[in-house]
């Protein structure tokens, strides 16, 4: 074989390499936009839903929370080194706790979204494998929308949300701070982040029962 015929063949492997790649890319960030998409506009639609109880409401939005979010990798990522000096018992004990919290968390503010719609802005890959979704919570009649990010990782479970990001702040890394806070002020003791985490779903509860 020829220098020019095998140069031609090795610059057409490349340039397919390079375009099957890109397929993949795109296939994948288009995967990633359907699923916030989807995600976005049911959980939209059960924070709208007047009509059904608070119980109901909470029941699907904990069932949309836990098929679309990585919990345990969130809960375990907000920790950090606490992680490490827990033992199974207080792992379940802490990701049960952590995932009531955020579900009673956003339950409190169910009656605050009326015609509120998601609309996905653009989509970029992380150096670290994921993809950071972009959108915009529009409400009639308001100029500004609410931008959120959505950093999105391919799981052995499938697509799954790692990170939210509101207005730029880390949903992940201001909890992670929160977090350490509570436990540093309070001797170390990873125990006591399951007594304010336990106070915090309390007062929520005892918030949206009056709604």
């Amino acid at each position: 074989m020829s220098f020019l015929v095998k140069s031609f063949f090795l610059k057409f492997y490349f340039v397919a390499i390079a375009l099957f790649s890109t397929s993949i890319l795109a296939a994948t960030q288009e995967s990633s936009n359907a699923f916030v998409n989807e995600l976005g506009n049911d959980v939209i639609s059960i924070l709208r839903n007047k009509h059904q109880s608070m119980a109901v409401r909470k029941s699907n939005f904990r069932k949309e929370i836990r098929e679309h979010f990585d919990l345990p990798s969130i809960g375990k990522f907000i920790i950090a080194r606490y992680w490490r000096r827990m033992n199974d018992a207080q792992h379940k004990k802490y990701i049960s706790l952590f995932e009531d919290a955020v579900i009673e968390n956003y339950a409190s503010q169910f009656d605050n979204y009326k015609q509120q719609s998601l609309v996905i802005t653009g989509s970029q890959k992380t150096k670290d494998g994921g993809t950071v979704i972009s959108s915009e919570i529009r409400t009639p009649g308001k100029g500004t929308p609410l931008h959120i990010k959505w950093k999105v990782f391919k799981t052995s479970r499938g697509l799954k949300v790692l990170d939210v990001i509101v207005e730029n702040v880390s949903m992940s890394l201001t909890l992670r701070n929160e977090y350490s806070s509570v436990i540093s002020s309070r001797g170390g003791k990873v125990d006591s982040l399951f007594v304010y985490l336990k106070d915090k779903i309390n007062e929520d509860r005892e918030e949206n029962r009056k709604k």
